[in-house]
């Protein structure tokens, strides 16, 4: 074959390298062209003879080589697909399909009865084998284009999800100005203002105070009232007595019998739900879910005893999903049932149960396809009718449950919103934490023990780092700090997979304090959370600025983009145990990058491909099966231990500062729980058996 027809083939080839490069499921590889079509030569010349568009544009652009070279090359390009696809064929299995005419060797004599034989069946297992190879380069295009379509479904869902909570979240933030609209307490005060004449001097303070139409509200109401012949003085006073609340009955100090039992979260973490029963009344603290269950176990596992009788409330301690995420479930079966939380976990509940539905529809596909009957613990219905039981309490504020069964939170720190409670009955009283974190944090201060707290009968206290040991949070957040800056020094990127309620924020705003020139991605539902974390705190002491600066969101139509562009500086972004969401995609972009680190912030469960990842990191193994896809780990992995728990010296400087009768040891594993147990018992504490007390 002539150097000059080689080199056409070998153009033609490369041609339709560049367009199989191009699609979605190369791009961004950085593939040599040339070494991928000489890998790939047989797929390729099929890739020609079934594309019509691209075989028409390789016979414009080729026409006069073509023209004045071999007919297979004509025929490979053009316009009769079958011939087109014979072409390819025969240059794929026939190395001298393209030697010239004039150059063949003379005919060989006639070959023999056994000559012809052999010369059919090896043109036979030519034929076969032409065959075999071409049904595996269907198979693998095949292959590709599945994996390919896999992962634009994926890309897709997550779009859809996020939509999804973003929907939500407006959702909620109506609800509550209708609410708001509606309250009968607001009414009272504007009838009231209304009512209450108007100072002789004009002030325009007042004026501004009494709103916009001040005047025509007064005219009409005070037409009215001289219609129906009530006094103006007793309607303000009826108003009066509406706005301000009546002082609260005596406070009773018989002691009355009060109980807790554990029905999830005990010894083991999620799923966490305390029932405190005081005669016939029943409060549950808490009410959460647990991950990698079945549809159906999702729950507390202990929860149908709840549910066997009366729940007059339920105490969301905080708006994670282990504490807070099956609440919807029980006001499925209990409508009027009230949800008592503080005004900030109120904003970030209806968002963490909008995604906990699109999980559990994720989950129902996946048991489904395994056989299993699977019916969701609640949907979309059921998670909008739980947000309108909310009742919000702020911090000190007791509130009368029933029968003089009072509750009152104090801050737990942990996140935005987190509560501990105390439950009084008469003179007894019992406290649960929650998940507590004495020190403070970047978006949230430590706890803040009440008054109320201290001297309780029981103590019910998470244990989640109780072991000793383990590095000082301020230590972690420095070495954190300072990968950050060495990997984006060196025109790094770096992933921060983080839990989207607590974490991102937390990672965004420590990286805009002490980092202020690097940019910052926040992508997934972690946007959703940040906003509303900025939201909850304006009009306070301590509003919190997380966007802003370097620190700025992915829009989900701009992921892809920022995927190929975004070379050096952090993306934050969900789920942080890598099982789901954006964070898969950016790991797929990130961990092939040996200039890149993936930093995990937080817990990482047994089974998740972030504790895989880890594994991983340890031993000399480099290939990372993430999904269907086999990926070359060269990014740097690491953890740090950005906890908003306690830990055990936090833990045993609580139980002092209570000071309670007795401590019970829940949300922590069996082992670690009998050592500090142990640990307390020598303190001097009494620390009783994480199961039903009885006071």
């Amino acid at each position: 074959m002539s150097r000059t027809t080689h080199r056409l083939l070998a153009v033609l080839v490369e041609e339709a390298a560049g367009q199989v490069l191009a699609t979605p499921a190369y791009a961004g590889r950085g593939i040599d062209r040339k070494r991928f079509a000489e890998a790939n030569r047989s797929d390729l010349l099929l890739v020609i003879a079934r594309a019509g568009t691209l075989r028409g544009e390789l016979a414009e652009r080729y026409a006069a080589d073509l023209a004045a070279d071999h007919a297979l090359l004509r025929d490979l390009t053009g316009p009769d697909p079958a011939v087109a696809e014979q072409a390819a064929v025969r240059l794929a299995v026939d190395p001298r399909a393209l030697v010239p005419a004039q150059v063949r060797p003379a005919p060989k004599p006639a070959p023999t009865v056994d000559e012809r034989r052999a010369e059919r069946a090896a043109r036979t297992l030519a034929e076969v084998k032409a065959a075999r190879d071409l049904a595996r380069g269907r198979l693998e295009w095949a292959t590709r284009e599945r994996d390919a379509a896999r992962q634009e479904l994926e890309a897709a869902l997550t779009d859809r999800d996020e939509a999804l909570a973003v929907i939500e979240s407006l959702r909620a933030q109506l609800e509550v100005e209708r609410r708001r609209g509606g309250d009968l307490l607001h009414a009272a005060d504007v009838l009231a203002r209304a009512a209450r004449p108007a100072p002789p001097d004009g002030d325009p303070r007042e004026r501004e105070q009494r709103g916009e139409g001040a005047e025509q509200v007064t005219s009409r109401l005070t037409g009215a009232l001289a219609t129906a012949g009530v006094d103006p003085g007793a309607f303000l006073a009826v108003l009066d007595a509406m706005r301000v609340p009546s002082p609260p009955p005596p406070a009773r100090t018989r002691r009355r019998d009060i109980s807790l039992v554990p029905l999830g979260g005990g010894t083991d973490i999620g799923g966490s739900c305390m029932l405190v029963e005081v005669g016939d009344v029943r409060i549950l603290v808490d009410a959460g879910l647990r991950s990698r269950q079945l549809l159906s176990e999702v729950g507390p596992p202990e929860i149908a005893v709840a549910r066997a009788g009366r729940i007059d409330a339920v105490v969301v301690t905080h708006a994670h999903n282990d504490h807070a995420g099956y609440v919807p479930a029980l006001l499925a079966d209990h409508p009027a049932l009230p949800v008592i939380c503080t005004p900030d976990t109120a904003a970030l509940l209806p968002t963490m149960w909008a995604d906990s539905v699109k999980v559990f529809e994720r989950a129902r596909r996946a048991e489904l396809a395994a056989g299993v009957a699977a019916a969701l613990p609640y949907g979309p219905i059921e998670a909008g009718a739980a947000r309108r039981g909310i009742r919000t309490a702020e911090f000190g504020t007791e509130v009368e449950v029933h029968d003089g069964v009072t509750v009152e939170l104090f801050p737990a720190g942990h996140i935005l919103g987190a509560a501990g409670v105390v439950v009084r009955a008469g003179s007894s009283r019992v406290v649960v934490t929650g998940d507590v974190s004495d020190q403070p944090q970047a978006t949230v201060p430590g706890l803040v023990l009440a008054d109320s707290a201290r001297g309780a009968d029981l103590l019910v206290i998470e244990s989640t780092h109780c072991r000793p040991g383990g590095s000082p949070r301020a230590f972690e957040v420095q070495n954190f700090l300072a990968t950050v800056a060495e990997t984006v020094a060196a025109g790094g990127r770096v992933l921060v997979p983080a839990f989207a309620l607590g974490r991102a924020q937390e990672v965004a705003l420590t990286l805009r304090r002490h980092l202020p020139d690097v940019p910052v991605l926040v992508d997934g539902m972690a946007r959703q959370i940040t906003r509303i974390y900025e939201q909850q705190s304006e009009g306070g002491d301590s509003p919190l600025r997380i966007f802003g600066g370097q620190v700025r969101e992915v829009p989900p139509d701009r992921r892809r983009e920022l995927m190929a562009s975004f070379r050096r500086g952090v993306v934050i972004t969900t789920s942080g145990m890598l099982t789901a969401g954006p964070a898969v995609q950016w790991a797929r972009s990130i961990l092939p990058d040996p200039a890149a680190a993936l930093l995990l912030a937080g817990y990482q469960d047994e089974e998740s491909p972030g504790a895989a990842l880890l594994a991983l990191a340890d031993g000399e193994e480099t290939r990372f099966l993430m999904d269907t896809e086999t990926i070359e780990v060269k990014a740097r992995i690491a953890r740090f231990g950005l906890s908003a728990h306690a830990d055990r010296k936090g833990l045993v400087s609580i139980v002092n500062s209570a000071a309670a009768a007795e401590v019970m040891l829940v949300h922590g594993l069996p082992g670690p729980q009998r050592e500090f147990a142990d640990h307390l018992g020598r303190l001097g504490k009494r620390v009783v058996p994480t199961r039903r007390w009885q006071s």
